[in-house]
């Protein structure tokens, strides 16, 4: 099977709803576990509904319109992308304030 991805076109207006919608994509995922090694920083988030997703510091998960710019034993934080205005959500372990 081919893979068909679509080029997107750079004519076409910036879709600025991914702007808004970043708080919202963040909804029912939680932080699980976080590793800090001198070589890598990955967190594992879960979702009820969508499962577990590994991440990593400086990715950009498929499922939000964010990249991971900071993971720390406590918390992850998630930045917009840009050109949307600057945007951090903070993810922290339940429980912890």
């Amino acid at each position: 099977m081919k893979n068909q991805a679509l080029a997107k076109d750079p004519f076409q207006p910036f879709d600025s709803s991914q702007c808004t919608a970043l708080a919202t994509q963040l909804d029912g995922w939680e932080l699980n576990a976080v590793l800090i090694s001198p070589s890598q920083c990955q967190a594992l988030m879960s979702h009820r509904v969508l499962g577990i997703r590994k991440v990593e510091l400086a990715s950009q998960p498929s499922f939000i319109h964010g990249r991971v710019t900071r993971i720390e034993l406590t918390h992850i934080e998630i930045s917009a992308l840009p050109p949307c205005p600057a945007n951090r959500i903070t993810l922290s372990f339940k429980g912890v304030s």
